[in-house]
């Protein structure tokens, strides 16, 4: 029998952690969630004996510190700023929060296996093609996505720098660049794009489409990317200095206007379509038009992923909240 582990999971409450917290406990892990509750939610975890949570900061050291004793196994760093919403309005907070806040968690539990989580906005704008982690990052670039002050693009990838450096002095680090993870449970309130045209098909409210509509995105199913990094763990090479930055997300595209009719259809929604231009809502920032991932790397590891559709993961949504209301 394996083990039974002991580990800490950073914005365990969050739409990701606690889905992570979920398989964690499920194989008899003990956890315990980290979590300041600014976006995540308590309804997110499950009541269960083994799972212990703390409310607090990742940005308050003398409260990380406080968890010191616990002897854990591995760390689940997901602790962050979500949803562009708040990504383009607090860049000093984004900022702090991937670098201060990190060097927090892997400071006060020295040596101790970390996933931290990054993001595809490391990639910046202006890609036209699926991009791979060989891919040289351009600050330019992520000083272009965050508008020319440093915020979620820059901090992300300080972020990174910080796991590389612990990386390269013998600590196993895992760093996963996700791509538009989504699914039920997750909630459009900061910005996420799936559930926010969900909830206004329902509701009869316009879908605001950024632009032509045109931006391809990658639209990963929630259960199928923590399958891949539940699979990514074991694999001792991948957390190997060098070769441990890794994609995880589907590697189909599919448009703004797809997602929108996609969302309509399947709603059976009379919902209009409503066009806006990107800055208007976020000022000073530019969209990015092309986002999926290269994932031949990562399945050297967790294989050839079969990704659920768009929209077969719009109908799950769909029907979660159908069901949800009925009951």
């Amino acid at each position: 029998m394996e083990k039974v582990k002991t580990v800490l999971v950073t914005g365990g409450a969050g739409f990701i952690g606690s889905t992570i917290v979920k398989r964690l406990l499920n194989s008899g892990d003990i956890v315990h969630v980290l979590d300041d509750l600014s976006t995540g939610s308590l309804e997110n975890l499950p009541k269960h004996p083994n799972l212990y949570f703390h409310h607090g900061s990742i940005m308050n050291k003398q409260f990380v510190e406080s968890l010191k004793e616990i002897e854990f196994d591995m760390l689940f760093h997901l602790a962050s700023i979500v949803g562009m919403r708040l990504a383009t309005k607090y860049h000093k907070l984004v900022y702090d929060t991937c670098t201060v806040g990190t060097s927090n968690i892997l400071d006060t539990f020295k040596g101790v296996p970390a996933v931290l989580f990054s993001s595809s906005a490391v990639y910046g704008t202006d890609n036209k093609h699926a991009v791979s982690e060989s891919q040289q990052v351009s600050y330019d670039q992520l000083l272009k996505y965050d508008a020319n002050d440093p915020g979620y693009a820059c901090g992300k990838w300080a972020m990174e720098q910080i796991g590389i450096k612990e990386s390269e002095s013998g600590r196993k680090v895992l760093i996963l660049r996700p791509f538009n993870v989504v699914g039920q449970r997750q909630v459009g309130t900061y910005g996420m794009v799936v559930p926010t045209f969900v909830n206004n098909a329902i509701n009869g409210k316009p879908l605001t489409v950024f632009d032509d509509g045109f931006q391809v995105r990658s639209f990963s199913e929630i259960n199928t990317f923590v399958e891949c990094i539940f699979r990514l763990l074991p694999c001792e090479e991948a957390w190997t200095s060098g070769k441990n930055i890794i994609n995880i997300g589907s590697k189909n595209g599919s448009s703004i206007n797809d997602l929108a009719f996609i969302v309509l259809e399947e709603t059976q929604s009379e919902s209009p379509i409503k066009y806006c231009f990107y800055e208007e809502f976020f000022p000073n920032h530019k969209d990015v038009v092309y986002r999926v991932p290269d994932t031949s790397y990562g399945e050297t590891y967790f294989g050839n992923i079969e990704w659920p559709s768009l929209r077969t993961i719009v109908m799950n949504i769909v029907q979660s909240k159908t069901v949800h209301a009925v009951n």
